[in-house]
């Protein structure tokens, strides 16, 4: 399956202050599949950023549950 994501911080239609963001959501690829990267575009998709993932790493084969991801980003 492809990855299915969703953003969850800030939420849509959120005012958000000049300065530096932290974005953060989650992540599934399916079949117990680990997420490996996850990419974020903030301008409708001209340009993409790498998010960090967080937590542990599951063990091969044991990815049965979301990953969660953040990334900080710049906002003018």
């Amino acid at each position: 399956l492809p990855v299915q994501s969703a953003i969850t911080h800030p939420r849509p239609g959120a005012a958000v202050p000049a300065g530096e963001l932290t974005v953060k959501g989650y992540a599934w690829s399916g079949g117990g599949r680990e997420v490996v990267r996850v990419d974020v575009s903030l301008d409708g998709g001209r340009t993409w950023r790498v998010a960090r993932l967080a937590g542990e790493r599951p063990a091969p084969g044991r990815a049965w549950a979301w990953a969660l991801w953040e990334l900080e980003a710049p906002v003018t």
